[in-house]
């Protein structure tokens, strides 16, 4: 290392001092380095610049190519779509602005041009693009794909998709069942039998959104999945038993009102309830002290939508005296019941709060 710094600081004037040879040594480094930095900082701006002129011109290019292939009688179909597939899909960047651009026109349209869109999709031949992008080990370009597949409705086997299903992305796995849901003919939940990992809120949120407004075939019997070895698909199977009206499924949600999982219990109480059960009550008051302040809340929001006042007044004696938050509710459902004596009823609760009763 001395033989180094000997040889570089050789350079120097004779005159100088060791010191004075070192400090010029590395502001000369430095200033080497700065002038590096700027130069690479240079580069990826002037290089982002190029990029994103080839992008804008590849998008112009596309809408009018779009445009004409859609609204134009007299557009040659064959002959352009080949053009532009020989002459303007020769790069990767030209052909994710292409897939791009063709996924926005084909979600603000349907009929006809939707379909138009899928069937030029697959003749400019970007499909193969998107099945190579699956195969590549980045998360954001794997949900990509997906999504493109799911979006134009292009079936490819279901070994393809069905490993993403538990990928460790939350985005991965949710693109992957919103494709199943949306090329599904029937059985679209079947991927569950398939799934490892916990719903989250979201994909639950997107799975039912996706049966409402994709889905076109027959409501699956939710039933199926309520031996799931995942909590969140039961609770998602019972929540879409009451959605649907699936009455038929009341005597199998019944045994979940003793279900060691107090979110399962709710769930159950909650549908229960919105299917009108009538024997609810009876099952779920006696057990009410015990219950937490959660499923508690739940069987007098039961009480107020299936039940009487003679049923109200079995969980007064049940209600601790620091219990506000439930006597809150107590009293409300008291005024719904007897709307005519609501000063009364909150002068006693008015009372009782006083009293500390």
């Amino acid at each position: 290392m001395k033989d180094v710094l000997h040889n570089v600081t050789a350079y120097f004037p004779e005159e100088w001092a060791w010191i004075m040879k070192i400090n010029a040594l590395f502001i000369l480094l430095f200033l080497l380095l700065t002038i590096g930095l700027i130069g690479f900082i240079i580069f990826l701006r002037v290089e982002k610049n190029i990029r994103n002129d080839k992008k804008q011109a590849q998008q112009l290019l596309l809408i009018d190519f779009l445009n004409s292939f859609l609204f134009e009688e007299d557009f040659d179909k064959l002959k352009e779509i080949e053009d532009f597939r020989t002459d303007h899909l020769k790069t990767p960047l030209e052909i994710k602005v292409t897939i791009k651009e063709i996924l926005l026109f084909h979600e603000n349209l349907k009929g006809e041009s939707a379909i138009a869109l899928e069937e030029l999709f697959l003749q400019l031949q970007l499909d193969k693009f998107v099945l190579n992008d699956l195969k590549k080990g980045n998360w954001f370009t794997v949900a990509r794909a997906i999504y493109a597949l799911s979006e134009l409705g292009i079936e490819v086997s279901a070994k393809k998709i069905e490993p993403y299903l538990n990928d460790p992305k939350n985005e991965v796995r949710q693109q992957s069942q919103l494709y199943f849901l949306k090329v599904a003919k029937d059985n679209p939940l079947q991927f569950l039998d398939k799934t490892e990992r916990p719903l989250t809120t979201w994909q639950q949120i997107y799975i039912e959104n996706a049966l409402k407004n994709f889905y076109q075939g027959p409501a699956p019997d939710f039933s199926i999945w309520l031996d799931h070895k995942l909590d969140t698909v039961v609770e998602f199977s019972i929540r879409m038993i009451a959605r649907y009206n699936q009455f038929e499924n009341i005597p199998k949600l019944l045994p979940f009102l003793k279900n060691e999982k107090e979110s399962i219990r709710k769930e159950a109480i909650h549908a229960l309830c919105s299917l009108e059960y009538i024997e609810l009550l009876n099952l779920i008051l006696p057990t009410f002290k015990q219950e937490s302040i959660s499923i508690k809340k739940e069987i007098l929001r039961s009480v107020e939508q299936l039940g009487t006042f003679d049923d109200l007044k079995e969980i007064k004696p049940m209600l601790a005296a620091q219990d506000w938050e439930l006597k809150i509710k107590y009293f409300n459902i008291e005024k719904y019941f007897f709307p005519n004596k609501k000063d009364e009823i909150h002068m006693q609760y008015l009372h009782e709060q006083e009293m500390g009763l």
